[in-house]
C-alpha cells in the first residue's frame, strides 16, 4: 500500500465557518512542530493535509482547537465502483483475526447514497476477512471502525480516526 496517506482535519461545527482561521492555525503548529507539508487544501467542509509525515502531522493538528476528528485517510474518486473496493482493500489491512467492525460512511454523493456504499462495503470487507472470523458490529459495539467521508469529487477511507478538541478555533 504505497498510494499516498493524506491528513483529513474534519472542523468542529463552530469553526465550519472559519476554515480559513484552521488553516492558517494549522500551517503555524505544523511550522512550529517542524513538520512538513507539500500543500493544505479544502474539499467541501474536509481540509486535507499532503504531509510528508502524515503520523506527526496529524498528531500536532489534534492539538489545535475547533477540529472535530483527524483523520489519515486514502483518497480516491467519489465513484461507486471505486470507493466499495478500496473499503474493502483498507478494512482487511487493518483488521485482526476474530474481530469486529464497523463501516461508517457519512457525506454526500451522486447517483447512490452513503447508505448504499456503507452495506456495499460491509459486504465487500465480509467477503475479504471471512476466513479471519473477523464480523460486522454495530455502532455502539465494534473493535474497528472504517470511516469514509463523501465530498463532491473525492472520497476519503480512513486508515486512522482519532476524536478532536472540538470548540472554536484561538484567534
Amino acid at each position: 500500500m504505497n498510494e499516498p496517506a493524506f491528513v483529513v482535519v474534519f472542523p468542529s461545527i463552530f469553526a465550519k465557518n472559519k476554515k480559513n482561521l484552521l488553516v492558517s492555525n494549522i500551517k503555524k503548529i505544523l511550522k512550529i512542530q517542524n513538520q512538513q507539508y507539500s500543500k493544505i487544501t479544502i474539499d467541501d467542509d474536509l481540509i486535507i493535509i499532503d504531509a510528508n509525515d502524515p503520523v506527526f502531522a496529524s498528531s500536532a493538528i489534534n492539538l489545535l482547537f475547533g477540529i472535530d476528528q483527524v483523520s489519515i485517510a486514502r483518497r480516491v474518486e467519489n465513484k461507486f465502483n471505486v470507493v466499495v473496493p478500496l473499503i474493502g482493500k483498507i478494512g482487511a489491512n487493518l483488521l485482526l483475526k476474530g474481530e469486529t467492525f464497523y463501516v461508517k460512511v457519512e457525506g454526500r454523493a451522486s447517483g447512490y447514497l452513503p447508505k448504499d456504499v456503507e452495506i456495499a462495503g460491509t459486504s465487500s470487507l465480509i467477503e475479504k476477512v471471512v476466513d479471519m472470523e473477523c464480523r460486522p458490529g454495530t455502532e455502539q459495539k465494534h473493535d474497528k471502525l472504517i470511516h469514509c467521508y463523501l465530498t463532491g469529487k473525492n472520497a476519503y477511507v480512513s486508515i486512522f480516526l482519532e476524536k478532536g478538541h472540538g470548540g472554536i478555533p484561538y484567534d
